[in-house]
C-alpha cells in the first residue's frame, strides 16, 4: 500500500486517492512482447461475494480475484477464438454471472461468453481457460453494452462482416447467456456514416416516462 501523497502514490500521480496494490502486464499473464491492455470490468459472485476484475489484453481476457485489495490473485486467462486476430481494442460486459467479450480489429473474433462461476473453483496456478458459448453472427465490434432489464447486448461498431448492421446497434437476446439469439439492427443514417450509421458508444435503458 502506497499512501497518496504530495500528489504522488509512488510512480502514479493522484488526488486523495491511496494505492493499495499493483499487477504488471506479466502479472495479469500478458508478459509476452507488444502485449498491452486496454479494458477493465467488474463482476461481483452472488454467493461468496468475492469481487473479481476482468482485464481485456491484446491477446486475451484476464481474470483477478481483487475481494483483498491490497492482495489481488491473477486466476487465469480466456484466449483470443480460434482464427481470430489479437487486437488492442477490446471490450467486456456482465449479465446474469457471465462475462460478454468482443474485439475490434480482430477478424473473426465475435463475442464470447465466459462463466464467471468457474472463478470459484481456481485455487493454485492460473488456468487457461476455455470459452463456455460463442455468438457469431458478427466479427469484429468495437463495444459492447448490455441493457440488463430487458436482457439485451448491443454490439457495436461491428463493421468487419457477419450481419454488421452497417456498424450500428446490432441486438442479441442474452436473456439465456449461453443461447444468443440477434434481434436486429438499429441505426441513424443521418449521421452521415455508410449504412446504418456507425455507433461508437451507447448506453441503453427502458425509458419510465
Amino acid at each position: 500500500q502506497v499512501d497518496c501523497e504530495a500528489g504522488a502514490a509512488g510512480a502514479f500521480g493522484c488526488s486523495d486517492v491511496d494505492l493499495l496494490s499493483f499487477l504488471s502486464l506479466a502479472d495479469l499473464g500478458g508478459g509476452a512482447r507488444g502485449v498491452n491492455v486496454n479494458d477493465l470490468w467488474g463482476g461481483t459472485d452472488p454467493d461468496s461475494g468475492g469481487e473479481y476484475a476482468l482485464v481485456g489484453r491484446y491477446d486475451g481476457t484476464s481474470f483477478i480475484d481483487v475481494s483483498d485489495p491490497l492482495n489481488p490473485r491473477y486466476l487465469g486467462s480466456l484466449p483470443i477464438p480460434e482464427g481470430a486476430t489479437a487486437g488492442r481494442w477490446r471490450d467486456i460486459k456482465v449479465y446474469r454471472d457471465h462475462a460478454f467479450i468482443v474485439a475490434d480489429g480482430s477478424g473473426p473474433h465475435g463475442m464470447q461468453i465466459f462463466d464467471l462461476t468457474k472463478l470459484r473453483d481456481v485455487t493454485a496456478n492460473p488456468v487457461t481457460f476455455e470459452e463456455d458459448a460463442h455468438y457469431g453472427q458478427i466479427a469484429s465490434a468495437h463495444n459492447i453494452a448490455i441493457n440488463e432489464d430487458s436482457g439485451t447486448a448491443y454490439a457495436l461498431g461491428a463493421s468487419m462482416g457477419g450481419e454488421t448492421c452497417g456498424g450500428g446497434l446490432h441486438m442479441i437476446d442474452i436473456n439465456d447467456p449461453l443461447r444468443p439469439a440477434f434481434i436486429g439492427c438499429f441505426g441513424d443514417t443521418s449521421t452521415g456514416r455508410a449504412g446504418a450509421g456507425h455507433t461508437h458508444d451507447a448506453m441503453c435503458i427502458v425509458y419510465q416516462g
